[in-house]
């Protein structure tokens, strides 16, 4: 595995991945937003109190379609950005097990990404399911994992590593609500969905937070003598 991480970080030296974080980050983004603004255009019921942010993946008026490609090329860029976190830690010395352990469920959670836009809940509720625990069982435990390897790795912050842990709740929060609505659903429905509108929210910010410390870092090493 510290193949893998060296063998990026000599790849993304070579080629400008400033492009490629920008697009890490707008793609979601961009598709998100657009798909509200066409949903709540075309059907006035649409809210983050009713609805979950899968529901774009079936939206109308071609909101499925713009929502479900948008997650299909955010899986691939999601990989691409925990390699490039691990190799981050990788060159600060970091914790080699932490580092690994953290990676697999970031994979694995890139992977649920994609399937989510493959498997869109009008199509198939169970594959979608699966797909959709993926990301957000994933989602918990590397944000736990990377928050721990960056805590202990020397020239991180321990806000920047406390996040991680921040937006771990979120992800719990969401997991718990959902998991209640699943045997009944008038008790936490509205909490649930607000819930996932806020965690995306949480989760975009702690990327952009990690894409600029890994942008600033990598200044600071190319000035270096």
């Amino acid at each position: 595995m510290n193949i893998l991480f060296e063998k990026y970080d000599i790849l993304s030296r070579r080629i400008n991945r400033h492009y490629l974080r920008v697009i890490g980050i707008l793609v979601p983004v961009i598709t998100v937003i657009i798909s509200v603004i066409i949903y709540a255009l075309n059907d006035s019921s649409f809210s983050f109190l009713t609805h979950y942010l899968s529901h774009l993946g079936g939206g109308p008026n071609g909101v499925g379609i713009i929502f479900n490609i948008g997650i299909m090329i955010s899986g691939p860029l999601m990989i691409c950005f925990f390699l490039n976190l691990s190799a981050y830690l990788h060159r600060k010395n970091g914790n080699t097990f932490l580092i690994y352990i953290s990676f697999i469920p970031g994979l694995l959670s890139s992977i649920g990404t994609f399937f989510v836009g493959v498997f869109p809940y009008t199509v198939t509720q169970e594959l979608h399911n699966i797909s959709a625990s993926l990301f957000f069982l994933g989602g918990f435990a590397y944000c736990i994992l990377y928050g721990i390897a960056e805590w202990v790795t020397k020239g991180v912050s321990k806000l920047q590593a406390s996040s991680g842990f921040i937006v771990a709740l979120f992800f719990l929060l969401f997991i718990i609500f959902t998991a209640i609505n699943y045997f009944n659903p008038t008790i936490a429905l509205e909490q649930s969905h607000i819930a996932e509108w806020i965690l995306i929210c949480v989760l975009m910010s702690w990327i952009i937070g990690h894409e600029a410390s890994m942008t600033r870092d990598k200044r600071v090493k190319l000035k270096e003598p």
